[in-house]
């Protein structure tokens, strides 16, 4: 056994192992910074899912020029139990919602139920609160569904206008706008990209016309990236 730098939090350690059963590159990540890794993934597909039901967890090999997806036992062996289990309980999560019957508490208190019946009340056998299974709301008191539709539709009108002329994020959906500045975006979910091609950063499409304005924003980044690697100033 001997020592080595994790490429990650720079420090000397003992304790690595082989990130994926694909990997062919040098174990250079520590357990720690890998289990720091998978977590802090759980925690942006917690948050794609909430948009896009039909999202896939895919977490890839932190090693550089790598990516290779972890598959389930890939992070069984590597993850300790505890972010295992929010894993496990998240993979559940993606496979239960696609059941068309099934709705999530609107009370946001993590539980969720397949609704039996027609009527459009549910209530949450978690926190006991009632929602909306035909708008996935918490149930609009006084109002009928149709009574709710009628004074709602033009504000959903007008809404869907704007969100036509807005951009979705092309990892989880989720409709982005770009206010001021430089083309490259980052949504809520970390995914990065270039809202006039929506091409990974920090590429582009050949014909995209950001490509050029994008090129101090790219040199800037990576000079910041190699900054906290070494932790010197380069200028």
């Amino acid at each position: 056994m001997f020592t080595r730098e994790c490429t990650i939090c720079l420090e000397t350690k003992l304790n690595y192992h082989r990130i994926t059963s694909k990997c062919i590159h040098e174990v250079v990540v520590c357990l720690e910074c890998i289990n720091r890794y998978i977590d802090t993934n759980i925690d942006k597909f917690e948050t794609i899912i909430q948009f896009d039901q039909n999202a896939k967890i895919k977490i890839t090999c932190p090693v550089p020029m790598c990516n290779k997806l972890m598959e389930r036992d890939d992070i069984k062996k590597i993850a300790t139990k505890e972010i295992y289990e929010r894993y496990d309980f998240l993979t559940f999560k993606l496979a239960i919602q696609k059941n068309p019957r099934f709705r999530w508490c609107q009370a946001s208190c993590g539980s969720g139920q397949i609704h039996i019946g027609e009527d459009p009340i549910f209530m949450c056998k978690g926190c006991d609160k009632n929602s909306c299974y035909t708008h996935g709301i918490l149930w609009h008191e006084n109002q009928t569904c149709e009574k709710y539709d009628e004074i709602n539709k033009p504000l959903e009108i007008a809404t869907e206008r704007f969100l036509s002329k807005s951009t979705r994020c092309p990892r989880c959906n989720l409709y982005i706008d770009k206010i001021e500045g430089c083309d490259h975006m980052t949504c809520k979910c970390s995914h990065q990209f270039c809202i006039s091609c929506l091409h990974e950063y920090p590429n582009h499409e050949s014909n995209c016309n950001s490509f050029a304005g994008c090129f101090d924003d790219r040199l800037n980044h990576l000079l910041v990236d190699l900054r906290n690697r070494t932790g010197r100033q380069i200028f």
